[in-house]
């Protein structure tokens, strides 16, 4: 019967890889900063009606 390999005794096992860097927002392409701020802005809207909506139930409800 043939048995597992275990690790060499010096291998260190890639969990505590240093995490990668945060892209700085001055080097992304306009491109992506553009599409980005859309997308933001998209998010804020939605959430804004999505609270909106919540707070005109709420007053219905207490009617």
């Amino acid at each position: 019967m043939r048995r597992a390999t275990s690790p060499q005794p010096g291998d260190q096992l890639d969990l505590f890889r240093p995490c990668p860097k945060t892209p700085q927002w001055a080097h992304l392409p306009p491109e992506v900063r553009q599409q980005t701020v859309r997308l933001l802005a998209q998010l804020l809207r939605q959430h804004r009606r999505g609270l909106f909506t919540v707070a005109h139930e709420q007053e219905v409800c207490d009617e």
